[in-house]
């Protein structure tokens, strides 16, 4: 298409270059054959515009032309085929404008800013059928993953780097610095509080007090069998239920209500001295490498996960299988859910917007140089006539207007000067 189009366009031009040509021909010879005729003061004119669109013509084929091809072809003249002599240049000047105007961390923070991602997001999530389609999308690029997970050979690679991953890594940083974050600014207490608080709910609850009478009775029974014949074992073990009960609830309530507590100190002390073994302590640090090492060379451990983990990739498989997938009923529905969420909450509205905007920024002169360079190395590596080609053959069309311009404009500027050089006799005459 594109390759008929800039024919017909260079027809067009050069029948309007042979229109001016014929016209100049037939002037010509007018002039010389009739040199006394009254008329040919408008062979002239004609004449004059004819050679003014000629030389508007034949230039702008000139420089047309001259950007694309050599001129001419065996010996060219400097400064022709302009296209393929400055590919390199043409390379670099192209992949540095496309970086500056279309990467540049500023425009790219103003794009993203003004297009409002999480707004947009939010309004195409709410559509049922945009949602819907998203969530095949991810169902089905999920079950791809899994299925290729399937393979044996892909298995034991993915195990072996696992094995040889964990065996690498230094437990002793990360346990650490889990536990500073779990204890910083009082979390571990918060913690405590939740279970003993339901440890003593726990306590509290009728089959938990029958559950400790009977173990008492059984004691008793077992330990003080001559007792059980004069003494009510069962009364004991009631009563002795009972007050364990009430000792261990009311140091429960004790602790929850001093934030002091000689326990929650001890709590602390404890925590802060294990988090000091685990970073700096050379035989803990040893230990927990031998429970690194007994767990990764635990092949009963490794059986039972694989056992595990193909079960229940079996199950994702066939659910994502069905046309009425739940898995895929349920990411559609958070998918719509996010979507409202999103465009009801400003706040997280913003967040969004701004953490797009962020990555934008920053991934953008990253991005930008992968891509300049592929522009610029790409170029480099076309064939020259090939590159001139193509070139022409997108804006070839309306380059070849350009000579229809020039042949036009010629004439025009011809008429023009004919008139003006009729002025200036007719004035110098009168004069």
């Amino acid at each position: 298409m594109k390759a008929q189009q800039l024919a017909r366009a260079k027809n067009q031009a050069a029948a309007c270059l042979f229109i001016a040509a014929v016209l100049f021909v037939i002037t010509t010879f007018l002039e010389h054959r009739f040199s006394q005729a009254g008329w040919l003061s408008y062979v002239a004119f004609f004449k004059m515009v004819s050679e003014a669109a000629l030389v508007g013509g034949l230039a702008d084929w000139f420089a047309v032309t001259a950007l694309f091809k050599p001129i001419p072809p065996q010996y060219p003249i400097p400064h022709t085929n302009i296209v393929a002599a400055n590919k390199k240049r043409i390379a670099a000047n192209l992949a540095e404008f496309v970086k500056e105007k279309f990467f540049n961390p500023a425009a790219i923070g103003q794009l993203v800013r003004h297009s409002h991602p999480a707004d947009n997001l939010a309004a195409w999530l709410q559509k049922p059928d945009n949602s819907k389609r998203l969530a095949h999308f991810i169902s089905d690029a999920g079950a791809g993953t899994l299925s290729m997970i399937s393979d044996k050979s892909v298995q034991n690679v993915l195990t072996q780097n696992v094995r040889q991953l964990l065996a690498k890594l230094d437990v002793r940083p990360l346990a650490g610095g889990t536990l500073r974050v779990l204890t910083r600014e009082g979390r571990h207490q918060e913690l405590l509080d939740q279970l003993i608080n339901k440890a003593a709910r726990l306590l509290q609850q009728p089959t938990t007090q029958e559950f400790m009478t009977a173990k008492l009775h059984q004691w008793l029974r077992t330990e003080y069998r001559r007792l059980e014949k004069f003494l009510p074992t069962q009364w004991l073990s009631e009563q002795g239920a009972q007050v364990a009960t009430r000792a261990i609830v009311s140091t429960i309530a004790d602790i929850n209500e001093d934030p002091n507590h000689p326990l929650r100190r001890s709590f602390d002390r404890y925590v802060a001295i294990m988090i000091r073994r685990i970073e700096h302590d050379k035989q803990t640090g040893e230990k927990l490498q031998q429970w690194q090492q007994a767990l990764l060379d635990n092949e009963t451990l490794h059986h039972y996960m694989g056992l595990v983990l193909t079960d229940l990739r079996a199950y994702i498989q066939h659910d994502l299988s069905q046309p009425d997938s739940r898995l895929r009923y349920h990411i559609q529905s958070m998918l719509e859910d996010f979507g409202n969420t999103l465009a009801a909450n400003k706040a997280l509205n913003h967040t969004i917007n701004e953490a797009v905007i962020n990555s934008a920024v920053y991934l953008g002169p990253q991005v930008s140089d992968f891509l300049t360079s592929h522009i610029r190395t790409t170029i480099e590596n076309w064939d020259e006539r090939e590159m001139a080609e193509q070139i022409e053959l997108n804006i070839g069309k309306d380059l070849q207007k350009v000579r229809i311009n020039g042949t036009i404009v010629g004439g025009l500027i011809g008429g023009i000067l004919f008139f003006l050089e009729l002025v200036i006799d007719i004035s110098v005459t009168a004069a």
